[in-house]
């Protein structure tokens, strides 16, 4: 019976942690930048598109640092 308690008592601590963390991301404007210029970058020299094309897919690939 000790042993279940001391188990769902840590249990609880391992599953909620000791700390607190911060729930939400803040954005970083200067990653999300650098990400896009990257990102365009090798849409342009990989396919050799256009480079409305090559933006539209940075976007696409730096949305999470948004």
């Amino acid at each position: 019976m000790k042993k279940t308690l001391a188990l769902a008592i840590a249990s609880v601590f391992l599953l909620a942690g000791c700390g607190s963390s911060a729930d939400t991301v803040e954005s970083d404007p200067a990653a999300y930048n650098k990400c896009l210029e990257t990102e365009a970058a090798k849409w342009l020299d990989e396919t050799g598109s256009n480079l409305d094309y090559a933006n539209e897919k940075a976007a696409e690939a730096c949305a999470d640092l948004q």
